[in-house]
């Protein structure tokens, strides 16, 4: 019988390997070197005019936090790159951000509990927060309104 090699060639060591190149820059867009996806077929042309509505600038301001351990600034992500924003200050940002903090909701439960009736007097109340309360203060296309209303009219 043959004795195994607890370490053998195959195995790695991820704290010892290479982790990519260390970004540095200035908040603002701050892109990852994901790579590209090519697109073997022809766009449709609303996805043509959504990616052009999704790119127009509109001016926002995220809310202050009201917890003081809160980061200044929120993360918010699309297709790799990432934009920092702060809280509390007006800034213009691409629509396709305002729509990562209009998705980014928690949700609380408050709870009803007859201890006489046993869990058949259980109910659970869903209350659906922001998790980064904003405000749009310029919005320059007349369809920004409706559509920001309808992403925060998701459940998610």
């Amino acid at each position: 019988m043959a004795t195994r090699n607890p370490r053998t060639s195959s195995q790695v060591d991820a704290g010892a390997e290479y982790l990519g190149h260390e970004q540095q820059g200035a908040i603002g867009e701050i892109r990852t070197t994901a790579g590209i996806d090519v697109v073997d077929k022809p766009m449709p042309k609303d996805a043509l005019d959504l990616e052009a509505f999704m790119n127009e600038p509109v001016t926002i301001l995220v809310n202050p936090a009201t917890d003081p351990d809160e980061p200044r600034l929120v993360q918010v992500g699309v297709n790799g790159v990432n934009q920092f924003l702060p809280r509390g200050e007006p800034i213009t940002v691409k629509r396709k951000y305002v729509e990562v903090l209009a998705r980014a909701k928690r949700t609380n439960f408050t709870q009803t509990l007859d201890e006489r009736l046993g869990e058949g007097m259980n109910h659970l109340k869903a209350m659906h927060l922001l998790r980064f309360p904003f405000s749009v203060i310029e919005d320059r296309n007349p369809n920004g309104g409706p559509w920001l209303r309808g992403v925060l009219a998701e459940a998610r």
